[in-house]
């Protein structure tokens, strides 16, 4: 029990008790509390398993030690042991001067059971001056309240983005205004987790982060969050967000864009966008189609060699493998085409493709 490394003693636990059986609680119960704090939780579990009687009162007597490591040691060994009879004890704890310990209680107190009575005593720690109590705070909150909007909406507020971060992870039961409200944080991390937590109710401000947040994590987030909706306008969002910049997000609007469709409905879809009249969005199309080698679109991806953007049908050259069985008709009629960068690339094609052994 005193050697320094924390899984040496992990495993001489285990190894005791398969020895001694119940005989091992008295000396384990001993170093309940003045064990390595990385410990406690190993050594509760171990009584708890044996059925020992004596652990909960122990921890519970070491909640009103002198030194601040012995009652987080107690509050850490009781959320282990799980006892109702801790409950008590834990609120107690929620008013320690050691802001360590009133987070560690916060956590205790969901392992053994938050009782409505309970509710308030932990929302009072929703203003604790101590960033990590307060996401404890929410934290315990919801998982433990069953309606923890109303509570929670006020750290919607927080000055620290850590505990505004907890309350995004919990969207889907904050009233709508706070729910916006975390949408568009300042925090890039913070709208992330909100746009993953999104749900039907946000769906039009998830379009709009889908589009038009800064941060492309907080679009990939959106395009997953909207590909999990049954609502029909999210298949034209998605298509949309296909002309994204960043080839992360575009992969995830790809993804949701086929959960939502099925690959075959997710390319019937985007082969109707290929007469767009905007440049951007054939050229985006041809590149999802080549992505996912549909080669049912030939047809139409074939009339786009003729597109009066050079850049569309570039686009056209580069998807020429994956989209056509034989491309080499479409690549040899670009090779004759008017714009300079669009011949020389579709010259170079069937060099490479002569040199590979091509026809």
């Amino acid at each position: 029990m005193d050697d320094p490394s924390p899984d040496v003693v992990r495993t001489a636990i285990t190894r005791f008790i398969e020895i001694e059986g119940a005989g091992a609680a008295p000396r384990l119960r001993a170093r309940l509390l003045t064990a390595d704090l990385s410990l406690t939780i190993d050594i509760a579990r171990a009584l708890r398993g044996l059925g020992d009687g004596g652990a909960v009162q122990v921890a519970i007597e070491g909640l009103a030690a002198e030194q601040p490591s012995i009652r987080l040691a107690a509050v850490r060994a009781l959320g282990a042991l799980g006892d109702e009879a801790a409950a008590a004890g834990l609120r107690a704890a929620l008013r320690d001067p050691a802001a360590g310990v009133r987070a560690a209680a916060l956590g205790a107190l969901v392992g053994v059971g938050v009782g409505p009575d309970a509710a308030g005593d932990v929302a009072r720690l929703l203003s604790d001056p101590d960033t990590n109590v307060r996401v404890a705070a929410v934290r315990a909150l919801a998982r433990t309240v069953p309606r923890p909007g109303a509570l929670l909406t006020a750290s919607v507020g927080d000055r620290d983005w850590l505990v505004r971060l907890e309350v995004a992870r919990h969207l889907g039961g904050l009233p709508d205004a706070a729910a916006s409200a975390l949408l568009a944080d300042c925090n890039p991390s913070v709208r992330e987790a909100a746009a993953r937590t999104g749900g039907s109710r946000h769906i039009e401000q998830l379009a709009a982060v889908l589009i038009e947040d800064p941060a492309s994590d907080v679009r990939r987030a959106a395009a997953t969050a909207l590909g999990h909706l049954a609502d029909g306008r999210t298949a034209d969002w998605l298509i949309s967000a296909l002309e994204d910049g960043d080839a992360i997000v575009r992969a995830a609007v790809l993804r949701a864009l086929m959960g939502r469709l099925t690959q075959a409905g997710a390319v019937r879809r985007m082969s109707a966008e290929l007469v767009s009249d905007r440049p951007q969005r054939r050229r985006a199309i041809l590149y999802a189609l080549g992505h996912l080698k549909a080669r049912e679109s030939a047809a139409e991806v074939r009339r786009l060699a003729d597109d009066p953007d050079p850049d569309v049908r570039l686009a056209v050259l580069h998807v020429a493998d994956a989209v056509f069985a034989d491309p080499q008709p479409v690549v040899r009629s670009l090779a004759a085409d008017a714009d300079r960068t669009v011949r020389d690339s579709a010259q170079n094609w069937l060099v490479r493709h002569h040199r590979n052994g091509g026809s």
